[in-house]
């Protein structure tokens, strides 16, 4: 668990961690320089052997204190909880069985559901039928999910669970990737190996304000540097992706941030460079290129365009006959 500045909903987590069912564990905490009180949160349950904690010397990001608490943590399966997330009492006990059953994957995911700042669900999870929750009968799932998580990624720190060989093979948290070095991972492992799916909700997702996934523009810029890094370190990544699913995914990215970047932030050179990618997955993309010519022009050509643009239209005076 990495803990920044997460008091208001640690002890939640934690203790959801203490009161598996599953006994045999330990709790490694890292406090990333908190400064609102999480370690004294922490502090009051030290006295639980099955938790272990250290401080960061200085603020260094989730993945690397998720990193640190890996050359700590002494299980042969690893496990991630946010810390203003809540597993469900039987989360490890059912993905031990999971993964026992079936040595052979490199992750093992489940389901969650959302709830509010208040610990309440969310409207979308409330008449859901109690065994789609903590179900010790669901099914599992197991095959080659790289494609699709390529595409469009759900599997959430909070449910997953990988054998520590597994992350021996592929490597650690990339921390140059803050809010996506988790699906990052994922796609590492996906590379290399199939990927279970324990269908059944095992923690709960915490909605709220202050979360790094709500960073709309920001996330996306990493997000395709992610991408960028798989593509560009693993020749194969490419051919285990269909094309047009690929060029779709890859054009709607490239084309997000060009209009973010040309619109918000009038970063001409940037948006041309995004908008050139964009159309290379899509060459009939005519507003795109449009919009690359546009960037291209002189600062001084632009500021015609703009004009031209915010000019009033003319009206037309119907002739009287």
């Amino acid at each position: 668990m990495a803990v920044y500045n997460g008091g208001a909903y640690l002890s939640a987590a934690i203790e959801s961690a203490l009161r598996q069912s599953y006994a045999n564990l330990e709790l490694v905490i890292v406090d990333d320089c908190s400064s609102d009180g999480s370690v004294s949160v922490i502090e009051h349950y030290l006295s639980d052997g099955r938790v272990r904690f250290v401080r960061n010397e200085q603020n260094g990001g989730v993945a690397a204190s998720r990193n640190r608490a890996l050359t700590m943590a002494k299980g042969e399966l690893i496990a991630f909880l946010d810390q203003d997330d809540v597993w469900l009492p039987h989360k490890l006990e059912y993905q031990v069985a999971a993964i026992q059953a079936h040595p052979e994957v490199g992750l093992m995911h489940a389901r969650y559901a959302r709830i509010d700042p208040q610990g309440e669900l969310l409207p979308a999870y409330r008449e859901l039928p109690a065994e789609r929750f903590d179900n010790p009968d669901a099914p599992i799932e197991v095959r080659d999910v790289f494609a699709e998580i390529f595409i469009s990624n759900d599997i959430q720190p909070l449910t997953t669970m990988i054998p520590r060989e597994v992350l021996d093979d592929v490597g650690p948290f990339d921390a140059s990737l803050p809010g996506v070095d988790d699906y990052e991972l994922w796609l590492r492992i996906a590379l290399r190996y199939p990927v279970g799916h324990l269908q059944t909700i095992v923690g709960y997702w915490r909605a709220h304000p202050g979360q790094q996934s709500n960073q709309g523009y920001r996330m996306l810029m990493i997000r395709l540097k992610a991408l960028d890094s798989i593509l560009d370190r693993f020749p194969e990544a490419r051919r285990r992706v269909p094309s047009r699913p690929f060029r779709n995914r890859m054009h709607g990215m490239c084309r997000s941030a060009a209009n973010y970047t040309m619109y918000y932030l009038h970063d001409y050179a940037t948006a041309r460079a995004l908008f050139a990618r964009a159309v290379t997955y899509r060459p009939a993309d005519l507003p795109s290129w449009v919009k690359y010519a546009y960037c291209a022009m002189p600062e001084g050509a632009r500021d015609i365009v703009k004009r031209i643009k915010r000019s009033p239209k003319p009206t037309h005076t119907p002739i009287e006959k």
